[in-house]
């Protein structure tokens, strides 16, 4: 909702294009030092300073409820709430020619069109892309004391700092690591994207975003509210900073095991020697030997030999650069599945950013993939002669050899979204995975808490 306030500043915005033409230059021309943080003109600090006051006002009420980005092709409802035409286009996705203003619950009738046919409010349209333009050339300010000029950015918390507010937020936080930032315009998702080539003979498959944009934002105030131990004013005083779709590159590996596994076996004091069962898999591994304490030595042993095989099917992130190390542990779990035949697939969304392929598919296969499935079929092969044991009985001289066949591997994009998010001038970082609603993501503790935590969390 555009207030009478918000409209005088309007037509501020409206003219700033036009009337800050021939001042842009003169800004450009700026010498560094006469911005910096301890010198230069007042008048031009003070100036610039109202300008970022006036893009950061305007952009909260430029902000779409919904989807809380800048609003795209925004469109207006009978009862004069604004909302991007997308955001709309996925809120009805199933419902009849009848839906509710998300913000007042006004009751919309859509016409044959359905949302085509309502208006797009290109008064504020224009605004919006106006005020995108001019906001290049608009210094940005610190977000901590938001008076003087960034200078540096905390990788840590992905927030912009001056000199000043550095020093002391290196001092408060030990462990985060500042850089020297020259462009306010720096992004998070200023990364290395994946290219589509027409020659590729092996394409990747695109996992569809089967999570709207308005859903995600909805799972994302449900996670919030369900933190416990929260700050009580979490809710209320988080900012959002953006919500980002992004497509993360996965390989997924397909292999088959053959595995020969061979145990001296006793069934302890209850006499029943314990069968080792066979399944039809398949697998692949080095020789295991495990030898038991020698007080067992007088046991009865019985030599038992099988050999199986499996099927496994691992997945491994090819681009981990956006993921933090404690969220990636979460995110490797995710299972990728449902993916569609070449066939089938649809291509992906142009809007959205697909992160670039790091790591190639013979590195990931024996630097993670392969140890992976060794691993884990070695643990069935185990588990089996436990279970040939008996209750009470006890196995030595495990011997286990795994011959291991990679049969495929495929290029696959998951879609996720990217939550930044800010508390007590702090950044915190969630991922929403857009095919099955799972959530990971960094939180802040109530006060006292944090310290607690921080002594039992695992090094």
């Amino acid at each position: 909702m555009i207030d009478s306030d918000t409209q005088s500043s309007l037509s501020i915005l409206m003219m700033l294009k036009t009337n800050t033409g021939g001042n842009t230059s003169i800004i450009k021309n700026r010498k560094d030092s006469d911005i910096s943080d301890s010198s230069g003109d007042e008048d031009y600090r003070s100036s610039s300073k109202s300008l970022q006051k006036l893009f950061i006002g305007l952009s909260e009420d430029f902000t779409c409820s919904i989807c809380y980005e800048l609003f795209e092709r925004p469109i207006i409802l009978p009862c004069n709430h604004n909302f991007c035409k997308s955001c709309i286009e996925d809120m009805v996705i199933g419902q009849k020619q009848i839906f509710h203003c998300p913000f007042c619950r006004t009751e919309v009738k859509l016409t044959e069109k359905g949302v085509d046919g309502l208006p797009v409010n290109s008064f504020l349209f224009t605004a919006v892309e106006k005020m995108k333009n001019a906001n290049a050339f608009c210094p940005k300010f610190c977000d901590n004391c938001t008076s003087k000029k960034v200078t540096r950015k905390c990788e840590t918390c992905s927030i912009s700092l001056c000199k000043a507010c550095e020093s002391s937020h290196v001092a408060k936080n030990g462990g985060h690591k500042t850089i020297y930032s020259d462009s306010h315009i720096a992004s998070d998702f200023d990364i290395e994207t994946h290219i589509n080539k027409d020659s590729d003979i092996d394409p990747p498959t695109y996992l569809p975003f089967t999570i709207s944009r308005s859903q995600c934002v909805q799972l994302f105030q449900n996670w919030i509210s369900s933190l416990w131990f929260a700050p009580s004013d979490l809710k209320v005083n988080k900012s959002v900073r953006y919500i980002k779709p992004i497509y993360i590159p996965y390989w997924i590996y397909e292999a088959h095991t053959t595995t020969k596994y061979s145990a001296n076996v006793s069934t302890g004091g209850s006499g029943v020697v314990g069968s080792i069962l066979t399944t039809n898999h398949h697998q692949q591994q080095p020789i295991y030997h495990h030898q038991l304490a020698g007080k067992f030595d007088s046991t009865n042993w019985t030599h038992k030999v099988n050999t199986v095989s499996n099927r496994y099917r691992h997945a491994t992130i090819a681009n981990t650069k956006l993921i933090d190390k404690d969220l990636l542990t979460q995110v490797q779990t995710w299972e990728i599945n449902n993916i569609p035949s070449v066939d089938q697939s649809q291509p992906p969304n142009p809007k959205i950013q697909p992160l670039a392929f790091l790591t190639d598919e013979a590195t990931a296969w024996k630097k993670i993939v392969e140890a992976k499935i060794l691993q884990k079929d070695r643990e069935v092969c185990e588990n089996r002669i436990k279970l040939g044991c008996g209750v009470g009985g006890v196995a030595k001289d495990i011997v286990i050899e795994t011959n291991l066949t990679r049969v495929a591997s495929q290029k696959v994009f998951l879609p996720v979204y990217f939550i930044k998010y800010i508390y007590d001038s702090k950044s915190y970082t969630v991922i929403v995975n857009a095919q099955n609603s799972k959530i990971v993501g960094h939180r802040p503790y109530a006060q006292g808490l944090s310290t607690m935590f921080r002594m039992f969390k695992p090094t």
